[in-house]
C-alpha cells in the first residue's frame, strides 16, 4: 500500500484534531487550529525555500509526502484550515460529520483507488469514489450510533457531496474543500428543513 504513513496521518490527524474541539472547548480549540495552521504553513514554506531542508524532509518522510509535493505545499495546512473553518462556520454536529467524511472517506478513496481503481473518472477512479462513499456513510452511521443529532438523509447527502468534491479537478486542495462544501450543503439542508 502506497504512502501508508500518510494515510494513517490523514485518518488519525482528523480524528485527533476533531477530538481537541471537544476536549478544549470551542474557543481554545479554534485558537489552537489557527496557530497550528500558521506553524504548518510556515514550516512548509521554509521547507520549500531551503533546498537542503526540503531534500532532507523529502527523503526522511517519504511515506508522508507525495512525489508531486516535493516542490509545492503539502496538504497539511489546508487540512488543518478545513477542519478549523468547518468548526467555526457550522454547527458542531455538521462540522463533526464533514470532518469524519474527510478523514475516513479520503483515506478509503485513495487506498482502494490506488489498488483497485480501473474505471477512471478524470484523475480519480469509480472504485475509489465508491470506497469514499461507503467509508463516509460508515462514519456517519458510527456518529449516529454515538449520539450525533443529524437526520440520516442529511448524513447521506453530506457523504455524497463530500465524495463528489473529492472528484473535482480543481487546484484548491481537497483537504480544505471537502469539509467546507459538504458541511455547507448539510447546514443549508438542515435550515431548509426547518
Amino acid at each position: 500500500m502506497n504512502h501508508i504513513g500518510r494515510k494513517l496521518y490523514h485518518l488519525f490527524g482528523g480524528i485527533g484534531l476533531l477530538s481537541l474541539y471537544y476536549i478544549l472547548g470551542r474557543n481554545r480549540a479554534l485558537a489552537f487550529y489557527g496557530i497550528f495552521f500558521l506553524v504548518a504553513l510556515g514550516l512548509d514554506i521554509l521547507r520549500l525555500t531551503v533546498p537542503v531542508l526540503n531534500r532532507f524532509i523529502f527523503i526522511r518522510f517519504k511515506s508522508f509526502i507525495r512525489t508531486n509535493e516535493e516542490h509545492r505545499l503539502t496538504g497539511t495546512a489546508p487540512y488543518i484550515l478545513g477542519i478549523g473553518l468547518s468548526l467555526y462556520f457550522f454547527s458542531s454536529e455538521v462540522a463533526t460529520a464533514a470532518i469524519c467524511f474527510l478523514a475516513f472517506g479520503d483515506v478509503a478513496a485513495t487506498t482502494i483507488g490506488e489498488r483497485y481503481g480501473k474505471t477512471k473518472i478524470g484523475a480519480k477512479s469509480l472504485e475509489g469514489t465508491a470506497a469514499f462513499i461507503v467509508a463516509a456513510l460508515g462514519a456517519g452511521l458510527l456518529l449516529s450510533f454515538l449520539g450525533l443529532q443529524l437526520f440520516p438523509w442529511v448524513l447521506v447527502l453530506g457523504a455524497l457531496v463530500a465524495a463528489g468534491v473529492e472528484l473535482l479537478p480543481v487546484q484548491v486542495n481537497d483537504n480544505l474543500m471537502i469539509p467546507l462544501i459538504s458541511g455547507g450543503v448539510m447546514e443549508l439542508a438542515l435550515r431548509s428543513a426547518k
